[in-house]
């Protein structure tokens, strides 16, 4: 009898827990080849064991976990998660890195509980940006209810709360008891990144026969975001007709000054990196761009850069820096 009431309250239980969680193992879209399907279920599985010892869980659809009304979070994506796993070889070691990654951002809520979001001068110092591509964005839902703006092309520039424990975006929802414009928090965001400290130094290398002046700015979490003010933050970066940039991923910048006594410095610079910028941005968990920008008077312009079948790399300057080069005494 005993065990026949087990196997009752067994069959119960399961009964509930379909109904009340809609668990798809679907690995979400642009993942497929990063993670097999079993190790998608591992991780979802274990997710959902560190996840619903707090919040209540409604429904998990393509890497994303969406909780119940009233909860510190609506939806909790996976995305970043899947990178910090696979790149585990180990996989007895996830449990670790599932643990680790959302207390974290646990941490992070409480953190966010202690103070008055309504006071805008206890949240100043804690605004800061962060720049992400935009199939990064895409791939966590969208910027739909966040405070973004567009400062390279193929990427967004993302208001965020720089807490102790974690990177998290702020939301128009929450910005909008400050009666602050976007612009004014953005402006107050780079002054924080101003104040941040970087790494940075200037090299000579020889690239096709020619010495060349390489600048580098490094910083494991805001290198990309400290260059957006790049006439602020490094003037002395800044050459005569602007700056030609490589921003690979969030940690680094590599930087040629352009000017009338090094016109074409850039073209050297954009061939002797291309291929190293481009495999910073393949392998980093935090890619900016695969692109060179010019920096000149506080906007960034792609430079054209196309290469050959027999690998060579092809530089077209941008229009505006092509009239300043020839109309230049």
């Amino acid at each position: 009898m005993r065990i026949k009431l087990f196997a009752l309250l067994v069959f119960m239980l399961t009964g509930i827990h379909s109904k009340s969680q809609s668990i798809s193992y679907t690995i979400p879209n642009g993942y497929e080849e990063n993670i097999s399907k079993g190790d998608y279920k591992k991780l979802v599985d274990l997710s959902i064991a560190v996840i619903s010892k707090r919040y209540a869980i409604d429904e998990v659809q393509e890497g994303s976990i969406r909780l119940k009304p009233n909860e510190d979070f609506s939806i909790i994506n996976l995305h970043n998660l899947i990178g910090k796993c696979v790149a585990v070889s180990d996989k007895a070691q996830w449990v670790t890195v599932i643990n680790n990654h959302f207390n974290s951002m646990f941490s992070s809520a409480q953190e966010q509980k202690q103070f008055n979001p309504a006071d805008f001068a206890s949240i100043r110092k804690k605004l800061s940006v962060r720049v992400y591509t935009e199939a990064t964005m895409l791939l966590r839902g969208g910027i739909d209810g966040f405070i973004v703006r567009k400062d390279l092309e193929g990427t967004y520039t993302v208001l965020m709360l720089d807490l102790p424990s974690a990177f998290t975006p702020v939301s128009e929802q929450s910005a909008s008891i400050w009666h602050k414009t976007n612009q004014d928090l953005f402006d107050v965001a780079l002054h924080n990144i101003k104040e941040v400290s970087v790494e940075k130094k200037t090299q000579t290398f020889k690239v096709n026969g020619k010495e060349l002046e390489v600048s580098f700015i490094v910083n494991e979490d805001y290198a990309a975001s400290f260059v957006l003010d790049l006439e602020h933050n490094a003037p002395e970066m800044v050459g005569e007709w602007g700056t030609v940039i490589s921003i690979p991923n969030k940690g680094i910048a590599a930087l040629c000054k352009v000017s009338k006594s090094h016109p074409v410095d850039f073209v050297n610079f954009i061939q002797g990196l291309y291929s190293t910028a481009e495999n910073y941005y393949t392998k980093s968990d935090y890619p900016v761009s695969k692109q060179f920008f010019w920096y000149y008077k506080g906007r960034f312009t792609p430079v054209n850069v196309t290469t050959g079948a027999n690998g060579s790399v092809n530089v077209i300057a941008p229009v505006e820096l092509s009239k300043l080069m020839t109309t230049s005494d």
